[in-house]
């Protein structure tokens, strides 16, 4: 499961808050004996949900592509 994450700053005394950093992470659900677990699979209700698998189907492709060359 890949799971956006978004950082922000805030500035306490303006209330300004600013991104500061983003990134992807990717969890795997593991058996008892620490092998890979399937999941249920999601339902995608929205257009946005399905936007954002649809892009995280294509991160995913790139990354094992790239696992698979030694990137």
């Amino acid at each position: 499961m890949e799971i956006g994450t978004r950082v922000e700053a805030e500035n306490f005394m303006t209330g300004e808050i600013r991104h500061t950093a983003s990134a992807y992470l990717t969890f795997v659900s593991l058996d008892s004996s620490g092998k890979p677990n399937p999941i249920p699979p999601l339902i995608f209700e929205t257009e946005e949900e399905i936007r954002r698998n649809k892009q995280a189907q294509m991160r995913r492709e790139i990354r094992l592509k790239e696992n698979k060359l030694g990137i």
